[in-house]
């Protein structure tokens, strides 16, 4: 049964390494190959057919010593592969960098140090000696690494160090009565590595369980990353569509600037001009031109502030977005002639001046292609707000559009631009009576300026 379970472990861990790369489990699939050969060789035949095997190479003394010191040679290789897997596996290469440090470093000396305790003591055909170096030194200093990590696991692993301390402290115990049977025969336990496969099947048990727990944690983690990631995207995608947005509003301030001061001025100037000739020159002939060139400047003037009023409409600033809507549409209505049904109802807008000014925006461009694309008589715009949403209808009774058609207007793409600034929804609809355009606006998903 324990070597069905490490066999599994060597794959299970050999799949996992490859797929994540994690040291953990590459250390625990090396441990596990050990340990199989440790529990192989508990096996009377296969021990004895081991030593038979030396026995040729080495000669009947030097293979009895040499099997019996690779025998505990191999419990160290194993101890110690666990201890690297317990530090990986538990994060302390990543929380407690000094101290694993020191513990790696530790490790290596030991088993460097045992080797060559190996060496000398079939150089001296004592194999007692080394199982005694292994009893009271390398079993005292595992003990010694096995408490302080168990100290470090508690202030500073995550939460899967509780399956697997538990598995753990299963493991030590039962390998400690294991060892004190087998070389306490006061004792009388009949066979005491019993107790060391029962301690390896809960340890593996517990393992198996942190283990799930540990890759759900690396996949939360791993979710956390990408969320920040494309959190980080969307800031960065609203902050590029903040400044074009906000260059495009300074470049239509600074166009209606002009309009009013400079070509507005122009033609106060020669309206001025041509009251002048007027009185100067009273030609009955001219009189009906000058009347007619009167009118013409009189209604591009008028024209003028129209277009400079809606380039920056500073009615949001003085009376707020929903009087500006309202305004603009009876603007439309007198201008064009379209009836247009103006509808509010619900809590009080306060946003930020750039979110008014977008949503402002957004219903004058989809206005002006009702005025210039809809051939339509009649439209209505409807803006209800219950916190946190705000929803903007307009429709209008006009020829309306193919759905299925992309338009790339630099209106409808300032539209879809802006609301993706606001993390807003559109949604059009069309039929021969008319279309329809829906805008829903959650203000608490609308970026902070």
């Amino acid at each position: 049964m324990a070597i069905s379970f490490q066999l599994l472990f060597i794959i299970i861990s050999s799949v996992i390494f490859i797929y994540l790369r994690a040291n953990s489990f590459k250390y625990y699939a090396l441990y596990n190959i050990f340990l199989i050969i440790y529990v192989l060789s508990r096996s009377d035949g296969i021990y004895d057919s081991f030593e038979g095997f030396m026995m040729r190479f080495l000669g009947h003394a030097n293979a009895i010593v040499f099997t019996q010191i690779v025998n505990f040679l191999i419990q160290i290789v194993f101890y110690t592969f666990y201890t690297i897997f317990a530090l990986y596996f538990l994060d302390l290469d990543r929380r407690t960098k000094k101290f694993f440090g020191r513990v790696m470093l530790f490790l290596k000396f030991i088993f460097a140090l045992f080797l060559v305790f190996a060496f000398l003591s079939y150089t001296l055909k004592n194999s007692d000696l080394f199982v005694s170096l292994y009893l009271y030194i390398f079993v005292p200093l595992m003990l010694l690494v096995f408490v302080l990590s168990v100290l470090k696991t508690i202030t500073h692993s995550g939460k899967h160090k509780y399956f697997f301390l538990t598995g753990v402290f299963a493991f030590v115990g039962c390998a400690l009565v294991a060892l004190v049977g087998s070389f306490v025969p006061s004792l009388h336990m009949k066979n005491p590595i019993m107790f060391f496969f029962i301690g390896n099947i809960i340890e593996t048990i517990f393992f198996s369980l942190g283990l799930a727990y540990k890759i759900k944690l690396i996949n939360d983690e791993k979710n956390r990353i990408e969320h920040q990631v494309i959190k980080h995207k969307h800031r960065q995608q609203i902050g590029k569509l903040h400044g074009l947005l906000e260059g495009e509003e300074k470049e239509r301030k600074r166009i209606a600037e002009e309009l009013h001061d400079g070509i507005a001025g122009d033609l106060s100037a020669i309206k001025f001009n041509l009251a002048y000739l007027n009185l100067k020159n009273r030609n009955p002939e001219n009189v009906g031109i000058l009347k007619e060139l009167t009118e013409i400047i009189d209604k591009s003037s008028l024209q003028i502030r129209e277009i400079s009023h809606n380039l920056s409409p500073s009615s949001i600033t003085n009376f707020g977005l929903i009087a500006a809507l309202e305004n603009m549409c009876l603007k439309v209505e007198n201008l064009y002639g379209i009836k247009i049904k103006f509808e509010f109802s619900g809590d009080k807008i306060e946003l930020s001046k750039t979110a008014e000014t977008h949503i402002y925006r957004i219903v004058q461009e989809l206005i002006n292609n009702v005025v210039n694309h809809a051939e339509a008589t009649e439209a209505e715009v409807t803006i209800a707000h219950q916190s946190p949403c705000i929803s903007i209808m307009i429709k209008d009774n006009g020829k309306g559009f193919e759905l299925g058609k992309s338009y790339h207007g630099i209106g409808l793409s300032n539209v879809d631009s802006r609301i993706r600034y606001l993390n807003a929804e559109f949604k059009k609809s069309s039929s021969e009576k008319g279309c329809q355009f829906h805008i829903n606006i959650n203000t608490h998903r609308i970026p902070q300026t």
